[in-house]
């Protein structure tokens, strides 16, 4: 296990590590204080970039950075980012004020008095004419993709629960400024999402709802997560995670590491996959859109089954897809079964 102290360097380190003779693993770590997801691939691009410079004698060009992190901090600290920090931070306090809700998911096992980090993942890929349907949907409802998935699961975990109001975190770049695109370090927030589910709403009334929740959000992204937690005044559950314990995130072609067209010369390299059996939350959905969407289930084994994930993965497309086909229909009234499960509930019981 790797650890770092935060009073000595270094904080990113990178290694080398020989498996075959002609086979090496490189392998790169960074505390999480000084750079984000976003920094490690801007890290690898420019390894990539050098590297292709020095095997072809070139003379090495990076992107000229117009500001650095310092400058970035001392902004921050302006007037007008204070009244802004104010602003959100009243947003966010209305927000969650009242009785914040806690999900309460159908699960195989009780929940553990003290919160566990024992995780695994199920893959689970969409065909391409459901992303055709859910993008020709996003367009002509005028929303994003992000927008529709958010809503989709919204719409579900509200039919598994019964449940009309519910918090969803979500990871913000926190880049918003162009002049933050090339930089390395810690920018990164988590927003959270608080939506209410009228038991009348159809699929638009949760879209043109979740539309609005997601666009207040993110004017008030660069809000800390945490300080909305400490002002929030939570009473902790030792057993969960503050305000929320499902995360989404929606991962596009452009924001993703293309190895395509980052070759090293000379050498053929990909991905190394590490069989990380963690989870930070009760499920995180990662979405990811190339030329088509696939989704990736990092759950909690402590709480819940492959059964279920599985299901819940089935249900999420069958309940999407249906609501999109009949989206002035109440989302109560929406069949997310499949035709098996149906069959089996019908027939076979």
């Amino acid at each position: 296990m790797l650890f770092f102290n935060l009073e000595k360097a270094p904080l990113l380190r990178v290694s080398l590590i020989k498996t075959n003779k002609n086979e090496y693993v490189f392998f790169m770590t960074m505390h999480h204080i000084i750079g984000d997801g976003w920094s490690s691939e801007l890290i690898v691009k420019e390894i990539v970039t050098i590297y292709n410079c020095l095997i072809e004698s070139k003379s090495i060009s990076l992107p000229e950075l117009r500001i650095q992190y310092k400058d970035y901090a001392s902004w921050l600290n302006e007037e007008s980012q204070q009244q802004y920090y104010k602003a959100s931070e009243k947003y966010w306090l209305n927000q969650f004020s009242g009785s914040i809700p806690v999900i309460e998911l159908p699960a195989l096992n009780k929940r553990p008095l003290v919160k566990t980090y024992n995780g695994d993942f199920f893959n689970y890929q969409f065909s391409n004419s459901f992303l055709e349907k859910l993008t020709a949907f996003s367009q002509k409802q005028n929303v994003t993709l992000f927008m529709t998935l958010m809503s989709g699961v919204n719409a579900l975990l509200s039919r598994y629960t019964g449940q009309q109001d519910i918090i969803i975190g979500s990871p913000a770049a926190g880049r918003e400024h162009p002049d933050l695109e090339n930089q390395i370090g810690l920018y990164l927030n988590t927003v959270a999402f608080r939506t209410k589910i009228d038991k009348d709403f159809n699929f638009l009334d949760l879209l043109r709802h979740q539309k609005e929740v997601i666009l207040g959000g993110y004017e008030h992204q660069s809000y800390p997560f945490d300080e909305l937690t400490d002002k929030l005044e939570l009473k902790r559950d030792s057993s969960r995670s503050a305000l929320f314990d499902i995360m989404v995130v929606l991962q596009s072609q452009a924001k993703l590491n293309n190895f395509e067209s980052n070759t090293l010369k000379g050498l053929e390299f990909k991905e190394y996959q590490l069989n990380d059996k963690t989870s930070k939350f009760d499920f995180i959905f990662s979405f990811t859109e190339t030329d088509s969407l696939s989704l990736e289930i990092n759950y909690n084994t402590d709480i819940y089954d492959f059964s279920f994930v599985e299901k819940t993965a089935v249900h999420l497309e069958q309940l999407l897809s249906s609501m999109i086909d009949q989206p002035e229909l109440k989302i109560q009234q929406i069949n997310y079964l499949s035709t098996k499960e149906k069959h089996k509930l019908l027939i076979d019981f």
